[in-house]
């Protein structure tokens, strides 16, 4: 059919108002006939039954006030006499009410009777006050009588009547709840054949199309809608059907494309000097290429479509790779971009490559993880350099050590009195040389211990020692310069804590660098707290002043090598060259722990490190 969807959508809203209008006129037409039955009720028959209570009720009343007339008592008989007056007067008024509404057949004669007989009735009663007991008896009381009775009958006619008419507002409220269910079966009947006719022509056309463009998203681009009329619908069916066609010969050509990329990525991946390993986001290996192949001991066939993370269960370079991977597949925050040496037999020749894991984030939302690219680059021609440098920094390091030794000796003899004595100027230039040859002295040091650990050469001497005696030998050396500096050191630690298997001059050693910093960028009166803490695991250590803080800019690179977070700094004695962040890091990590920094600029700084609390010795 050609009929428009609005067309429908209009004969459903017409057909529901018709309903409506219906059902409300029958409603309003039953509910009249029912009103009008009552008010004939009470118009024809209820006034009048009233009218007769009343007549009976006063003309009980007048007869009252006859047998009181017969009483000896002055009092009593004018008491009489009002309430003949009151009672005669109301009778009257009734009885003319019930004279204007004659409604039954039979009434009107039975009121002129009433009214003749009432009439004769108060005639005897008007006679003179000297009547009698026995003129009572035999004249009043009968004619009372014959009165009630008319009243009484006027009343039983009445309610028959009106029993009558109510009999027949119950029919008219049957008939009305008959025709009021046969017009309510009607309308349901012309709503369930509109609900099955307009919504069947307008929604299966609309369910249709869903269940099309469902498949259209599933990429099943060959679904087609058939054209079955020229209305809204009709019109959406033919654009759906371009649409469709439009987006299966994209696909083709993007395919085409797609594997075009594909073909260039993999042989720019193939002929990278350096070992690829690409994951999805389930960390499946998706891509490799020949050296990473020839470096892990797998074909490619074997490794790609693997779960990188089973695979590691079989190779233990897999293992050394996927080591910063946690069970989900996914890689630690803190591990991401982290760089690791590995030291790999390739080509038969022992070789050094660095790994890099990096995140593939999806470009609209930046927790959403595409993947993860692991690399392998050979650094060994770097790593040869490196050690190369570390060696003749050693070398250097060590061949100053001992004229340096030998200038602070000579300095120092200098200064002593018992040589000569110094002017101002003279002691004042020593003084700065002294310094000078100081500073010099603790950079040819932190330079051989960091020669030493690059080298593997520092011997850590392990053994359970309390964490008292660590504080102690660490804070001991610096109450001078916290006294000096007039700094507030402030000493916070948990009762009870538990010996640690660890190089006790090592770690004081950290202590002692992480406070000398605190000292070197706090201020007068200001507060430095050492806290230690016991958590699970591992014991935290924690040193925090209220200094000028770290610029976010120094942040993540505050534990490499020969890093100064304030240039200004230079001008204070005992400069560092910044290699004491660095060494602590080499010492906290050697025994298993980490360290970290929390800075804001003009707040301060937190320094962090833990040690584990079982510690292997090595």
């Amino acid at each position: 059919m050609n009929i428009k969807l609005k067309t429908w959508i209009l004969l459903g809203y017409i057909t529901m108002a018709f309903i409506i209008v219906l059902l409300s006129g029958f409603s309003i037409y039953f509910i009249e006939r029912l009103n009008s039955a009552s008010e004939k009720i009470l118009k024809d028959n209820y006034l009048s039954i009233e009218s007769a209570k009343h007549l009976i009720n006063n003309l009980d009343k007048i007869d009252n006030a006859c047998a009181l007339m017969l009483s000896d008592d002055i009092n009593e008989k004018e008491f009489a006499k009002s309430e003949y007056e009151s009672g005669s007067k109301n009778f009257l008024k009734y009885l003319v009410i019930c004279e204007n509404n004659v409604t039954e057949a039979g009434e009107r004669d039975l009121l002129v009777e009433l009214r003749k007989d009432y009439d004769e009735y108060g005639q005897l009663s008007l006679r003179d006050s000297a009547f009698d007991m026995s003129y009572y008896l035999t004249i009043l009381l009968p004619k009372y009588r014959t009165v009630k009775s008319s009243c009484f009958e006027l009343l039983d006619l009445n309610e028959k009547a009106m029993l009558l008419k109510n009999e027949s507002s119950r029919d008219i409220s049957k008939s009305t709840e008959i025709y009021m269910i046969i017009i309510a079966g009607v309308s349901v009947l012309i709503v369930m054949i509109a609900l099955v006719r307009i919504p069947g022509n307008v929604i299966s056309p609309i369910l249709e199309m869903t269940k099309k463009v469902e498949a259209i998203a599933d990429k099943k681009y060959s679904q087609r809608l058939e054209v079955k009329s020229l209305n809204e619908l009709g019109v959406l069916a033919a654009s759906f059907n371009k649409m469709a066609e439009k987006l299966s010969e994209y696909e083709q050509t993007n395919i085409e494309k797609l594997i075009a990329e594909k073909k260039r990525t993999e042989a720019i991946v193939e002929n990278m000097r350096d070992g690829i390993i690409v994951l999805d986001e389930n960390s499946n290996v998706i891509l490799t290429n020949n050296v990473a192949s020839d470096l892990i001991g797998l074909a490619k066939p074997d490794l790609t479509g693997k779960n990188i993370l089973e695979a590691a269960n079989e190779n233990n370079l897999i293992k050394s790779l996927v080591s910063d991977l946690d069970p989900e597949g996914t890689l630690n925050k803190q591990n991401e971009k982290k760089l690791n040496y590995l030291r790999i037999v390739f080509r038969d020749k022992e070789e050094f490559f660095l790994k890099e894991i990096s995140r593939v984030y999806d470009e609209f939302d930046r927790n959403k993880v595409l993947g993860t690219i692991i690399v392998l680059k050979n650094v060994t021609g770097f790593k040869e350099l490196d050690e190369v440098k570390s060696g003749f920094v050693a070398t250097v390091s060590h061949e100053l050590k001992t004229p340096l030794a030998a200038m602070n000796m000579s300095l120092r003899l200098m200064q002593d009195s018992r040589i000569g004595s110094l002017n101002a100027e003279q002691k004042k230039i020593t003084d700065s040389m002294k310094d000078e040859v100081k500073r010099l002295l603790k950079m040819v040091n932190e330079l051989l211990n960091l020669s030493k650990l690059e080298s593997g050469g520092e011997i850590y001497k392990y053994g359970l020692v309390s964490i008292d005696d660590i504080i102690d030998s660490a804070v001991t050396p610096l109450i001078m310069q916290f006294e000096q500096n007039k700094i507030d050191f402030q000493l916070e630690t948990e009762k009870d804590l538990p010996k640690l298997n660890v190089d006790a001059n090592k770690v004081a050693w950290v202590i002692i660098n992480l406070l000398g910093n605190a000292i070197r960028y706090s201020k007068e009166n200001d507060v430095v707290k050492l806290i230690v803490k016991k958590s699970e695991s591992d014991i935290m250590f924690c040193v925090k002043d209220s200094g000028a803080g770290i610029k976010p800019e120094y942040l993540d690179r505050i534990f490499d090598k020969f890093v100064q977070i304030n240039p200004a700094n230079i001008e204070k004695q005992n400069k560092g060259v910044g290699l004491g962040l660095a060494i602590s890091k080499e010492f906290v990590e050697a025994h298993g722990g980490r360290i970290w920094v929390k800075s804001e600029q003009g707040k301060g700084s937190e320094f962090y490190f833990t040690l584990p609390l079982t510690q292997k010795v090595i």
